[in-house]
């Protein structure tokens, strides 16, 4: 599993280095367009797990790479353990960048003078629990979209997982659409929930039970597709 993360982050090391300037570009941009800092901070945090996914699942298919690697001493489960390994350690590592980032764009915010900046760049409407609940959310949330994707990724290939993936990504905008146009408004239990996040650090608490909830989800999807990849025919 160790050759197989090894190997993963040689083919990622220029994207890695790319991707880090455009999402610093981004934070900037977002940020100052959003009038908030949680909103750019959550932004840049879900962009590098699934891009940089597509990108090694592109490479596996190109010039036949994938089946090359079949044949070194790498068994098909440590294929698959070692990519889900890759990729939780690159939502690791986005989470501390986003999260480096928007605290040094806070700083330099906390600095400027009064009014330079609109209301919602404002140290105030931006507290670090907000920063931390929205930069772990977003990359849990990715996280959870990776573990729908992976096992597709290993069963089909990626041009034709590719073809899945954006039916389950409509599918949920159509029903986020639906609950929004119809003009429900939390009541009872969630409009509780909602006011509880809005209460000191409790966005932080969310932050870590998504965590926990993300994570043995990713595990088990991990181990299925394993059990995929053993059975794909090349």
């Amino acid at each position: 599993m160790k050759a197989m993360i090894v190997s993963d982050f040689a083919v990622l090391r220029s994207a890695i280095l790319q991707l880090l300037g455009i999402c610093a570009i981004i934070a900037l941009f977002m940020g100052y367009a959003m009038g908030t800092l949680v909103g750019g901070a959550a932004a840049i945090a879900a962009m590098p797990p699934f891009m940089l996914l597509f990108s090694l699942a592109a490479t596996d298919e190109q010039n036949g790479w994938e089946r090359f690697r079949l044949t070194l001493p790498l068994t098909r489960r440590q294929v698959v353990f070692g990519r889900y390994a890759s990729l939780a350690l690159v939502a690791i590592g986005t989470i501390v960048f986003a999260l480096a980032l928007s605290f040094l764009l806070l700083g330099v915010i906390s600095c400027m003078p009064a009014g330079t900046l609109p209301e919602g760049l404002t140290p105030a409407e931006n507290p670090p629990a907000a920063l931390v609940g929205s930069v772990v959310g977003a990359v849990g949330v990715i996280t959870l979209g990776m573990a729908v994707t992976l096992p597709l990724v290993f069963r089909f290939g990626m041009t034709r997982a590719t073809r899945f993936v954006p039916v389950v990504v409509v599918i949920a905008i159509a029903c986020g659409i639906g609950f929004f146009d119809a003009g429900i408004q939390p009541t009872g239990v969630l409009a509780d929930l909602v006011q509880w996040l809005d209460t000191g650090s409790n966005y932080l608490f969310l932050a870590a039970a998504l965590v926990a909830v993300v994570a043995l989800i990713y595990v088990a999807s991990a181990f299925v597709a394993a059990k995929l990849y053993e059975k794909r025919e090349f």
